[in-house]
């Protein structure tokens, strides 16, 4: 399947665009995904909420699909870092607490709205594109970096470690079951023991 191209690298030359008014849609968009869910958001109650026009969106969105997997991607808490951590078993932890914090239940919603419906394949292979693939590359590559540091097992499947990891968000969700204090720590040490203490 072709992927629609993201906004704003084919735009055609003019005016520059107001990034003030780009950054008030996406985090307009953001809240009522929260507050109601993908299915009642739509681009006449983002632009009401950010103060602009809907022509405003639609120079800068093809769609509310385009709108709110952008507005996902683009939030900062999805946002990697090009450098090779120093520390992945942290940085591991700090993104699985991250991710249940502020994407586990907006990935749950669009991600189901998306599956249940016929018309929008093309929308969730977007989400996937933008939202999913990015994250679980970063936790992929945190495993990748304690295997490379002689921390892991040489044998470990990463992939079904990020699977596993990955999935301890979303399976609360869907149960309902509350995230309770240390979970992420806990999480991480079934596949990644903590280092034995320095005995030296």
């Amino acid at each position: 399947m072709t992927l629609p191209a993201p906004p704003g690298p084919g735009r055609a030359p003019g005016r520059p665009r107001d990034e003030r008014a780009t950054r008030a849609i996406t985090d307009a968009a953001l809240r009522q995904l929260a507050a109601v869910g993908y299915g009642r958001v739509s681009m006449e109650s983002v632009a009401g909420e950010a103060g602009v026009a809907r022509a405003t969106i639609y120079r800068r969105f093809r769609d509310k699909a385009d709108l709110i997997t952008a507005a996902i991607a683009s939030n900062p808490g999805g946002q990697f870092p090009e450098t090779p951590s120093t520390n992945p078993r942290g940085d591991l932890i700090d993104f699985l607490e991250l991710f249940d914090e502020r994407f586990g239940e907006a990935c749950i919603e669009v991600i189901g709205t998306l599956l249940g419906s016929r018309e929008e394949r093309a929308a969730l292979e977007l989400h996937r594109h933008r939202v999913v693939h990015p994250r679980t590359a970063h936790l992929r590559s945190l495993l990748e970096a304690g295997r490379a540091q002689g921390r892991l097992r040489a044998d470990l499947d990463v992939d079904l470690a990020v699977e596993m990891l990955a999935g301890s968000v979303l399976a609360r969700r869907v149960g309902g079951v509350p995230s309770a204090p240390g979970w992420a720590r806990r999480a991480v040490a079934m596949v990644w023991p903590e280092d034995p203490p320095d005995r030296g």
